[in-house]
């Protein structure tokens, strides 16, 4: 699942071709009139199906039936089959986690040998969304296998695996799954924090509800380093520069690191000097898609110099390397939360000053959301049918004159996307039968499926997530073992 899709897609039709090959319909065919997680599966698949009517484009649903296939084939053949023993549970679980362990491994030596490598290609296999959600179920199953052995060296273990774990996120950037961790930490805290013994729940929920308060306290604290603005901007502005050249100064008013990027700017002596300390062209291209000027402009606002000679001669050998691969602040020099932060930030004022969203992924989600409401306001009840999201939602991307208009993307949000497609009737249908499977088969009564199942949850709202093999796999066998309704369940896996 977080190696190769050739392999993910082969396990499935293996799995497929050896249920098919077992025979035993009539235990199948019982097993599959009690499962009433199987059964909401099928009404999925029966949704995408009877959703077929009306479908002006018939080529992308046959492909977005066909892409989901795993969603429905493995749930029908793990819920339909003899329950895994709990030396199997034991050993998928570990596979699991030393799978995701590996990835993150072999993602850092990507990331420290490939130069100016975008953090999506940090993990060659699979996205990095996608990924940072197994990590969060990951760092689930490691806590709860070092509660359930209770050895010390499994405590420092799984301490140094999560920790590591966690910093490969701030590498990845991985702002979906953190939002996760947070809400996930909140719903077990608030569910199951009552099946720990007393002194072990007042100590779980201080140290929690104290990560949380000095989590939020850090963001505030690099969002109010970020507007502060520093002496220099609040001065009042000069007409020329100690060379004699004048200013230009642009009121748009978007701040970087405390001071206005477009202030105190002399592009002559910038460019003058540049020539002196690179031999890269002023005016080409960096890696990061922007010309050397404005990635220059920024480095130097985010330094709180001017961008004349005079600033300029405070860059170092390595500043300038830096601007030459398209870094343009230097706080992006060391990836942590303080990066993260500042580049929320810069992508607000980039919208809040020029309505921009261009190159910009959170304000990208924010317009596609915009869009795809609208779309499905205008068919809310039975919505635009199972092949028709892509073609109604860029068809008003391209009606508004959105900048998003070239793009491929279209919801970004797994509820959305149903809603669009199904309408009302269509996801209440689904939410119905997902629902009702769950209360009848108590399974969130199951700290790892409750885990899961908030993971999942979560993810749908910034992504789409069932729209690629990686989401659909998680998420199918995800509820196919941890919610199988056997007596082989979380409280006896590591119980002898």
């Amino acid at each position: 699942m977080t190696t190769s899709v050739f392999f993910a897609n082969m396990m499935w039709v293996l799995l497929l071709a050896n249920w098919v090959f077992e025979w035993n319909w009539s235990e199948k065919f019982a097993a599959f009139r009690s499962q009433h997680l199987l059964q909401a599966f099928l009404v999925l698949l029966a949704v995408h199906v009877v959703w077929l009517v009306g479908t002006s484009n018939w080529g992308y649903a046959l492909f977005d039936l066909q892409k989901k296939l795993p969603l429905f084939v493995i749930p029908l053949v793990v819920l339909t089959s003899a329950p895994l023993n709990r030396k199997e549970l034991i050993g998928v679980g570990f596979c699991y986690m030393a799978t995701v362990l590996v990835v993150s491994i072999i993602g850092l030596v990507r990331y420290l040998t490939i130069p100016d490598l975008p953090y999506r290609n940090i993990v060659p296999y699979i996205s990095h969304i996608r990924f940072g959600m197994n990590v969060c179920m990951t760092l689930v199953l490691l806590a709860f296998v070092a509660f359930k052995c209770r050895k010390t060296w499994f405590y420092l273990l799984s301490s140094a695996v999560g920790g590591w774990l966690l910093v490969f996120l701030l590498i990845l950037h991985a702002y979906t799954a953190f939002v996760i961790l947070f809400v996930l930490g909140w719903v077990l805290v608030m569910c199951f924090g009552s099946r720990l013994p007393q002194t072990m729940r007042r100590v779980v929920t201080a140290v929690f509800l104290a990560v949380s308060v000095a989590s939020v306290a850090l963001v505030g604290y690099y969002c109010y380093d970020y507007y502060h603005l520093r002496p220099h901007a609040t001065q009042p502005l000069a007409a020329y520069t100690p060379n004699g050249h004048r200013y230009c100064h642009l009121d748009d008013g978007v701040v970087e690191n405390g001071n206005y990027i477009h202030t105190y700017i002399c592009e002559t002596e910038m460019r003058q000097q540049w020539a002196k300390m690179s031999s890269v062209p002023f005016d080409s291209a960096t890696a990061g898609a922007w010309t050397i000027y404005p990635t220059l402009l920024r480095y130097l606002n985010g330094m709180g110099v001017t961008k004349d000679s005079l600033g300029m001669s405070h860059l170092t050998p390595r500043d300038v390397a830096a601007i030459e691969k398209g870094i343009a602040n230097p706080v992006y020099l060391q990836p942590g939360p303080r990066k993260m932060v500042y580049v929320m930030c810069y992508e607000y004022e980039n919208y809040r000053c020029y309505r921009s969203v261009s190159n910009f992924t959170m304000l990208q989600r924010f317009e596609l959301w915009r869009n795809g409401f609208r779309v499905f306001a205008q068919h809310p009840i039975l919505g635009v049918g199972t092949g028709d999201v892509v073609d109604q939602c860029h068809e008003r991307l391209e009606r508004t004159h959105s900048p998003l208009a070239t793009t491929q993307l279209h919801t970004h949000n797994q509820y959305l996307n149903f809603l669009v497609a199904f309408g009302l009737l269509g996801f209440g249908i689904i939410v119905w039968f997902f629902v009702r499977a769950l209360r009848c088969g108590k399974v969130c009564r199951r700290i790892l499926f409750s885990a899961f199942l908030c993971i999942l949850l979560v993810s749908f709202l910034s992504e789409d997530t069932l729209e690629t093999l990686a989401g659909i796999t998680f998420c199918a066998l995800g509820f196919s073992i941890l919610g199988h309704p056997s007596k082989v369940c979380e409280k006896h896996l590591f119980n002898k």
